[in-house]
């Protein structure tokens, strides 16, 4: 009894965080993010080009590059055939590809169950990324890309298929670059093991850079090499690059990996290497910098815990099955069934649960609708994505796309949201006619006070009008 126990827990394991993944699909789409990556497909669709079209309000002034068109389109065909509902079934299939991706890379490294407990974990950590953006793509192509070098770290191959594969990840999301760096940092690991010769790590660092030069061939041209770098000037004003909160349960899943792994090499003094060492050093980093890498660092240190954690039941007399052989078809097949079983139900449900948005003010779009094309809004951040894609008539003050508008800009927005000295001479100059914000935002407080009248509210937001004495 217990031995089929064991053998089933780690597939319910995994089964579970798929229907995880499946319930949070089902739901109205809210990632406030969600409107202006569809904004921006629709645009890319319109123009049949790839490269950023006009900007959508007078307050984004500075040039920039989409770096994520690929989705972006896939989403606005999907929205525009099947509604919301086509939203939420498409975030479930790239979540589900996320769980089944994290397990399938770490059964290359490990048992089953320390490969489940392991998925488990990292899908945990996943908790606060797990949205329907682009960044979905960056989750399922990590672990292949990973798994690829931490093969070639034990065999010395080297593998030229990463090449067009990073080139292709280029055109989904920013975070191609961990792709290249991973590769450097295996690289780096195999040079100071000192397990290759000359011919070989030159052909091994060939396929590194080669992974990141070939993105110069994106169709973008040159600046998509620094685009995601580009965050860095305003990132303080955006919640997720904020440093991470440990007072949070999900950080810990990427936490408990990091903290384990190193706990059982010390111990066993076996699975360790120059490479392995070197990311779970980049994992700390990357878990402490900000809320959003949380997930990186926990997509690279699952299969280093999977095997860790394989280690230490071999260590302790446990049975596990050989890891060469990754996994079984009878795993595949029923690890597959239950994605696809979570797919079809969510499929089904969605017409009911997902065919309105969620968190967005939709009372009040009536009242903007009547706005005069052109009208100035001074809007809240989390709003601006609904703004661009409900109301593209409007100028809105921001939106979460945030690289159009220059630090300046973003800097007098946050000093309106934070009542800095100064706050009513930005809004001011802004010439905005109406502000749409928190209800109780102190900004909204801050206009309420300055003669703002409150013309409607829904959904926590305020649409504000200003005062006929303004200037």
């Amino acid at each position: 009894m217990a031995d089929r126990l064991l053998r089933w827990l780690p597939l319910v394991l995994v089964c579970g965080a798929l229907a995880w993944v499946a319930r949070r699909a089902a739901a109205p789409v809210s990632d406030p993010d969600d409107w202006w990556h569809l904004r921006l497909g629709n645009d890319l669709i319109g123009q049949r080009s790839l490269s950023a079209p006009d900007h959508w309000s007078v307050f984004a002034t500075v040039p920039w590059v989409p770096t994520e068109p690929v989705p972006e389109v896939v989403s606005a065909y999907v929205e525009r055939w099947f509604g919301l509902p086509g939203l939420a079934v498409l975030f479930c299939a790239a979540g589900l590809a996320v769980v089944a991706t994290i397990f399938v890379t770490n059964r290359a490294e490990a048992a089953l169950l320390p490969s489940a407990v392991a998925t488990v974990f990292t899908v945990l950590a996943s908790v606060g990324s797990m949205t329907s953006r682009p960044q979905l793509v960056s989750f399922v192509l990590l672990p292949i890309v990973l798994g690829a070098w931490l093969r070639t770290e034990r065999d010395l191959r080297p593998r030229w298929w990463l090449v067009p594969l990073l080139w292709c990840w280029s055109l989904c999301h920013g975070f191609w670059v961990f792709g290249v760096a991973y590769g450097l940092v295996v690289w780096a690991g195999i040079v100071l093991s000192r397990r290759a010769d000359r011919g070989t790590t030159l052909r091994l660092l060939a396929v590194a850079v080669a992974s990141g030069a070939v993105v110069a061939l994106n169709p973008l041209g040159l600046r998509v090499l620094e685009a995601p770098f580009v965050v860095n000037s305003t990132s303080q004003y955006i919640a997720e690059w904020a440093r991470t909160d440990f007072g949070l349960i999900w950080p810990l899943g990427a936490v408990v990996m990091i903290l384990g792994t190193a706990v059982i090499w010390g111990v066993t003094r076996e699975g360790v290497s120059w490479a392995r060492v070197l990311i779970l050093l980049s994992a700390c980093f990357l878990v402490w910098d900000a809320v959003r890498l949380v997930i990186v660092a926990a997509l690279v240190m699952s299969p280093l815990f999977a095997r860790a954690l394989t280690t230490l039941v071999e260590r302790s007399g446990g049975r596990v099955e050989p890891v060469a052989r990754g996994a079984s078809r009878r795993e595949l097949t029923l690890v597959g069934g239950w994605a696809v079983a979570c797919l079809v139900v969510v499929a089904v449900v969605s017409p009911q649960t997902s065919d309105k948005p969620g968190d967005v003010p939709v009372g009040l779009d009536a009242a903007l609708d009547r706005l005069p094309a052109g009208t100035r809004v001074f809007n809240d951040y989390d709003v601006g994505g609904w703004m661009v894609w409900r109301h593209p008539d409007l100028e809105h003050y921001i939106d979460g796309l945030v690289t159009p508008y220059s630090v300046e800009h973003v800097d007098g927005y946050g000093r309106v949201v934070s009542q800095a000295p100064g706050w009513y001479a930005v809004v001011q100059r802004s010439g905005a006619e109406v502000a749409l914000l928190r209800a109780d935002s102190a900004a909204a407080a801050g206009l309420r006070n300055k003669g703002w009248t409150v013309e409607g509210t829904d959904d926590g937001y305020a649409l504000l009008s200003r005062p006929a004495e303004f200037g």
